[in-house]
């Protein structure tokens, strides 16, 4: 089996920047396309049941629905994933603003507007992104390398590394709206999913973390043994109720390496799995809960993608780290390198 790597333009900013779509094929029928644009995954294609291409990736056909969509489709996004309560942090008691695009907060950042530089090396597509000092906020420039590998056996693995010359928060995650049973298919609530998680983070009513876990045990939130998105996303929970659906970060045990599974996704329909693991804290679900609003409404193919049209699995650090010391610690210092590892493989039952 082999790897193929090919690229091709795919139109123009509003600015005049030249966008490239990098195209990955294996010969277990799995193609990935990957915008230079916001690192964006703009198709992702995997054999069904019948043995037909489905293309599991919400998404636009051309970069001017990226330019005005506000759902971050496929994109890589940072330098923070996920809010920061109040728009600010400090560090060594200087204290950094950033926009409240979020009601009071800030949430994910700038990358998902970015262009990279990329290239192929040793069988990966690899993206490149120099941040300077100050971009939107943050301290430090800051050097980022995310790496995009297809295996042979249909697993995408994202890799990520980083560098800065000042001391800095950094929450690096993919922001990929799946739907197994094809993107332009309806709702998700028929997936089945389970993640190995005994905990989420409790928020407040600004869905930010209170600092405290919230045991699963008992509750909608519970997704150890395998059941229906749509089962309990209904359920009158206070805490599911404010987000109108799941945007909550799973707590995983931390891990080293990527060598196993946390959690899988599978759609009854197509017969798709998709089998996750991450070296990071946590694994965000986020059920699109309101993709009905996006400033750019139609989708691939002309398709208006309806509440809880895809599913995000976000692995990313807790939100709002930089203001709860409690949580895992996403700062980073010159002379360390920032590095996290997530796998998406797919297959059939």
């Amino acid at each position: 089996m082999s790897i193929r790597i090919s690229k091709a333009p795919f139109g123009a900013t509003a600015a005049g920047e030249a966008v490239t779509a990098w195209t990955m094929e294996n010969d277990g029928g799995m193609t990935v396309r990957v915008l230079d644009y916001g690192g964006v995954i703009q198709s992702l294609t995997v054999p069904g049941r019948d043995g037909r291409p489905v293309d599991v990736a919400l998404g636009y056909d051309d970069i001017a629905g990226y330019e005005a969509g506000t759902c971050c489709h496929g994109a890589l996004v940072g330098r923070f994933a996920g809010r920061i309560g109040g728009a600010a942090y400090s560090i060594g008691g200087r204290t950094y603003t950033f926009s409240k695009n979020d009601g009071e907060n800030h949430l994910h950042g700038t990358f998902e507007r970015r262009l990279f530089d990329a290239s192929v090396e040793d069988g990966s597509l690899v993206l490149r992104l120099v941040s300077p000092d100050g971009e939107g906020g943050h301290p430090g420039t800051l050097r980022l390398t995310a790496a995009y590998t297809l295996t042979e056996d249909n697993a995408l693995v994202l890799d990520y590394r980083a560098v800065t010359d000042a001391d800095t928060h950094i929450n690096i995650t993919n922001h990929n709206y799946y739907n197994l049973s094809g993107h332009a298919a309806g709702d998700v609530l028929a997936h089945r999913l389970r993640i190995d998680a005994d905990a989420v983070l409790e928020l407040d009513a600004g869905s930010i973390p209170t600092g405290r876990l919230y045991p699963v045990e008992g509750t909608a939130f519970d997704f150890r043994t395998e059941k229906a998105i749509g089962a309990d996303i209904g359920d009158d929970n206070a805490l599911l109720r404010a987000c109108d659906g799941y945007d909550h970060s799973y707590v995983l045990p931390r891990r080293s390496s990527c060598d196993g599974p946390c959690g899988e996704l599978y759609s009854p329909d197509t017969g798709v799995t998709l089998t996750f693991g991450t070296t990071q804290p946590a694994m965000h679900l986020y059920t699109g809960n309101f993709l009905e609003t996006d400033a750019a409404p139609y989708g691939k193919g002309g398709v208006r993608y309806p509440q809880y049209g895809g599913l995000a699995l976000e692995s990313q650090h807790f939100p709002d780290s930089p203001n709860k010391p409690d949580f895992p610690s996403t700062l980073l210092r010159p002379g360390e390198e920032y590095r996290e590892t997530t796998f998406y493989r797919f297959g059939v039952r």
